[in-house]
């Protein structure tokens, strides 16, 4: 019985440790390539499973088939780490460290971090069911209301907002209205069309000295823009500092009512709907090509700025994706630093992936990271604190 299962074993071992390898890949090559193997990625964290499995399966049997599936998988950690981090000890011991190597700074510089925070709003509850985008609900400020209370409790410095919605008098109005309930001293807002209170919000308790939006090509409702705010010195002796924060808000899949109904079917039933799949397949295969070319209009403005970086965002997309790939270059993940656990950031129908990022540049760093479920959104609200005090020995 044994051999058999073996002889059934070897070739799916093969198989699952190859689709593994292939899936890593998908960061390195671009949807307008192949837009098919990015559906691969996908699968990533279910494959790594799969080829953990074979690899104990062999290990047991002391066979040296065990070492192919090993290869697999420690060739794929790095990918594999963007999902799950164990970082309190780390975390503690940077603040640590950190602090030691701050104490000959003027007013112990070092010690000086910035709070931030971004938040899919999801139009603050305008639609009652995201399966049936007709129904429009204008009773929604029970939504506001809960964010208010998530939004005081965090006490951040800065705050990104997508896809945010005014009942009335505008976005302009509604920042207004934020930035008065949560405190902040300045707030920039960007919309496609003044007639049109749909669009992104930063909200900062540092001034605002620029700002931009980013066209992200035409026929589009998906924004991004970016603000420079000056970070006040504590010390006379060391300049003030300036960093950039993007906000983002990238393609998502546009997925119909009849694609969550789909979904959810073959998830009750755990049947396979073909033709229904036909459609979903095709809305992930355009979403990761129009995706692709709003990455590469992000990249430009980030390569002509010449100063610390801080990227926030809805990306839709997953971290073993080349979406991801390309926005972290040269970056660091917020949650990958100082995060813990199983990450995922998204609650819809669809399952569940990390989709919303906090990256940042050198020299700052995370010493904490967190997410917010309980908020009225089908995305939850992530957060970090970053230590800043090397940005004023910096510049």
């Amino acid at each position: 019985m044994m051999k058999l299962l073996n002889i059934i074993a070897f070739p799916a071992t093969v198989v699952l440790g190859l689709l593994l390898m292939l899936s890593g890949l998908v960061p390195s090559i671009s949807p307008n390539v192949s837009s098919w193997l990015p559906l691969l990625g996908l699968a990533f964290p279910v494959l790594f499973l799969l080829v953990l499995l074979t690899f104990l399966y062999w290990l047991i049997q002391r066979k040296w088939r065990s070492l192919f599936s090993l290869s697999c998988l420690l060739l794929n950690l790095g990918p594999a780490s963007l999902y799950v981090q164990w970082n309190d000890l780390k975390a503690e011991r940077s603040e640590a460290e950190y602090r030691e190597e701050s104490l000959d700074v003027e007013m112990n510089m070092g010690s000086q971090r910035l709070k931030i925070i971004s938040y899919n709003a999801q139009l603050f509850g305008l639609y009652q069911d995201e399966t049936s985008v007709s129904i429009v609900n204008t009773e929604y400020m029970p939504a506001m209301d809960s964010f208010l209370r998530v939004m005081k409790a965090e006490k951040a410095d800065v705050v990104c907002l997508q896809e945010v919605y005014a009942k009335s008098g505008g976005l302009k109005a509604l920042a207004r209205f934020l930035k008065a309930e949560g405190g902040f001293d300045y707030s920039q807002t960007y919309t496609l069309s003044d007639s049109r209170p749909y669009g992104m919000i930063v909200l900062s308790k540092y001034k605002i000295k620029r700002w931009q939006p980013i066209s992200l090509g035409p026929n589009t409702g998906n924004m991004a823009m970016w603000v420079d705010i000056e970070l006040a010195s504590r010390s006379d002796k060391h300049r003030n500092a300036r960093i950039r924060v993007y906000n983002l808000h990238l393609q998502s899949f546009r997925f119909a009512k009849q694609d969550y109904a789909v979904m959810q079917k073959q998830t009750r039933q755990q049947q396979i709907d073909i033709e229904g799949s036909k459609g979903i397949i095709s809305r992930l295969r355009l979403g990761y090509k129009r995706r692709a070319e709003q990455v590469a209009i992000v990249k430009e403005s980030m390569i002509a700025c010449d100063f610390p970086k801080i990227i926030c965002g809805d990306f839709n997309d997953i971290p073993v994706s080349y979406t991801y790939r390309q926005l972290s270059a040269g970056m660091k993940d917020a949650f990958g630093e100082a995060g813990r656990g199983l990450e995922t950031t998204y609650k819809g129908s669809m399952p569940s992936f990390r989709i919303d990022y906090i990256l940042y540049d050198n020299p700052m760093r995370a010493i904490r990271y967190h997410s917010v479920e309980d908020v009225p959104s089908d995305h939850k609200l992530i957060g970090t604190e970053l230590q800043i005090g090397d940005l004023f020995r910096a510049y």
